[in-house]
């Protein structure tokens, strides 16, 4: 039992870096029909930024973060600007803007090795004090990095939800000439969507940076077809669906470790799981976990 609570922990923790990684992805594609594989990243870049301002500028973790969040939405809407909405205005097609976002990621990821280098980063935080519950082992920083991720999961739920402007990017995503003609602001649709897909993957690189312990480069690439995997398991597009099949891919993927299944399999396989689960589901549930109805936010 004591093995089965921690690795249900763990997948907690987990699930929710993987949910608010995906719910931003979802987001972009369910508002934009745009596939972001930079996104992996931009949640590396949140990561590494929170660890220069934390330790070359002195400046208390908390504020560090909120800066990135603040960098990682900036260059969001730097590249709306810039690339994106000249792309729809030529109308570029799916293969165009995949190999577009495939070389924004490329950039972004080499940009971090210049600036960063390529060692890896470890954050200044207590990774050793920790909580015993029922004979699990419960670490300070994840029991932290879970709180603040369910907080920040029941804030964007309710803002999709109650919000004006999350009322306006669930009609725009359901049927965008309809929205645009009834006197939505598709503008505004659009730099509310960046802002939060740029403000949720700095946050899930610091969170992912706390679990990890230390950190590289390369780490939102590692992730980058986990988290994809959430958002197709959940239904792409919808964006409650990318919380669900992250939290359901990161308890999966921990608890197929436990040596009481079977023996488990080895950790470094975890990743493998996953995507024998999205196969699994998708053989049964070809539109994901919400089926063909699903929300498309």
């Amino acid at each position: 039992m004591t093995d089965f609570i921690q690795l249900l922990f763990n997948g907690l923790v987990e699930g929710s870096i993987f949910g608010i990684a995906a719910l931003g992805i979802s987001l972009v594609y369910s508002v934009l029909r745009l596939v972001n594989f930079a996104a992996g990243d931009f949640l590396t870049l949140g990561a590494f930024t929170t660890f220069f301002f934390t330790t070359s500028i002195k400046f208390p973790f908390v504020v560090a973060v909120v800066i990135s969040m603040v960098l990682g939405v900036a260059l969001s809407l730097i590249l709306e600007f810039i690339l994106w909405r000249k792309l729809r205005k030529i109308r570029a097609g799916t293969l165009a803007l995949f190999l577009v976002a495939t070389g924004v990621a490329f950039i972004v990821r080499q940009s971090i090795a210049m600036l960063f280098g390529s060692d890896s980063r470890r954050f200044e935080i207590d990774q050793i004090k920790s909580f015993e519950f029922f004979g699990a082992i419960i670490p300070q920083a994840q029991l932290i990095v879970l709180v603040c991720s369910s907080i920040a999961i029941t804030a964007i739920a309710i803002f999709i939800k109650k919000a004006s402007i999350g009322k306006d990017m669930r009609a725009y995503s359901d049927n965008p000439s309809l929205a645009a003609v009834s006197g939505i602001n598709v503008n505004r649709v659009i730099i509310a969507t960046w802002i939060i897909s740029g403000t949720f993957g700095a946050l899930a690189g610091v969170f992912q940076g706390t679990v990890q312990g230390q950190f590289t480069n390369a780490m939102g690439l590692d992730l980058l077809l986990s988290i994809l995997a959430a958002v197709v398991l959940g239904t792409i597009g919808d964006a409650y669906g990318a919380l669900i099949g992250g939290f359901v891919l990161g308890i999966v993927m921990e608890l197929s470790t436990w040596d009481a299944l079977l023996g488990g399999i080895p950790s470094t396989y975890k990743p493998v799981v996953a995507f024998v689960v999205l196969v699994i589901v998708l053989l049964f549930k070809p539109e994901g976990i919400f089926g063909v109805k699903a929300r498309k936010i």
